[in-house]
């Protein structure tokens, strides 16, 4: 399940409704510090939003600023008519309190979604779902199992889908059965941050199954070459072992290019209806 290709079909839907606004719906990103994970999402970002007509801005500030400062900044941006969508860029250094910033921003500008009272159906959440949907496959009566329950990714994952009529059953750390539940899984959401943890016997052999890989991580490969032992190569691989399980499925979300490129357009699809919801009070 290409998530570019899908992800290029809500850009395509986005710029059209967009040019027809007549003013561009604005997001404000909040850096704090200046992680090279970090720069690198919210370039992809802000070429979205160029790429649709959406205004995309960003606050930056050092690792030293202060909680105070950080929700002062939140606020007159929630005050602000012209910024209709605001985003804490996580991670957050450890001396700030993530959960305190995050609620600090008002539910009709929490276009990702990230906390229980916000208007928005979380946007990682909302791409898978969108992913399966662009692939034809429906999710109502089918058997889903999660793989992690954060309250970012797979408590909110979990929700929607069960929303969406589907069975849902949720793995964490703690499950003894994981494996016997996934092999009973219509559908695999895998959200738990360990490289290539799901492998082969995680899975039925018979072609069924769809699975959705929103874990990434960089690793480090070792070359042959002299050189590259000594400047190990990264790779963004996925919680899942794509290369021992793709011939046993019916679909698989690849690790980069799969969710990461959903979830960045759910974002700016909710952009759009915070826009048209500010617009209309």
């Amino acid at each position: 399940m290409d998530g570019k290709m899908a992800a290029e079909a809500i850009a395509s839907s986005l710029r059209t409704k967009i040019a027809n606004l007549g003013k561009k719906p604005k997001l404000v990103i909040i850096q704090v510090g200046n992680r090279e994970e970090s720069n690198a999402y919210i370039e992809r970002k802000k070429a979205f939003g160029e790429k649709i007509g959406a205004e995309v801005a960003q606050a930056r500030f050092p690792d030293i600023v202060t909680e105070a400062t950080l929700l002062s900044r939140i606020s007159e941006l929630n005050a602000d008519s012209s910024v209709h969508g605001v985003l804490l860029q996580l991670p957050l250094p450890e001396n700030l309190n993530r959960e305190k910033l995050l609620t600090a921003v008002v539910p009709e500008k929490d276009v990702d979604g990230l906390v229980p009272q916000s208007a928005f159906m979380p946007a990682t959440a909302r791409g898978v779902l969108s992913l399966l949907s662009f692939y034809g496959i429906d999710v109502h009566g089918k058997k889903a199992a999660v793989l992690g329950r954060s309250a970012l990714v797979g408590a909110p994952t979990a929700t929607a889908l069960n929303e969406a009529g589907a069975v849902v059953t949720v793995c964490h750390s703690k499950t003894v059965n994981t494996k016997e539940v996934t092999r009973a899984s219509d559908i695999v959401v895998v959200a738990i941050g360990k490289p290539k943890f799901i492998t082969a016997d995680y899975l039925r052999a018979d072609n069924t199954q769809t699975v959705v890989d929103v874990g990434i991580t960089a690793v480090t490969e070792k070359g042959e070459e002299h050189l590259d032992e000594e400047i190990p190569k990264k790779k963004l691989v996925g919680d899942v072992d794509f290369d021992a399980v793709k011939d046993m499925v019916a679909a698989i979300s690849p690790v980069p290019g799969g969710v990461g490129p959903m979830t960045v357009a759910s974002l700016f699809e909710n952009l759009l209806v915070a826009f048209e919801c500010q617009k209309k009070v």
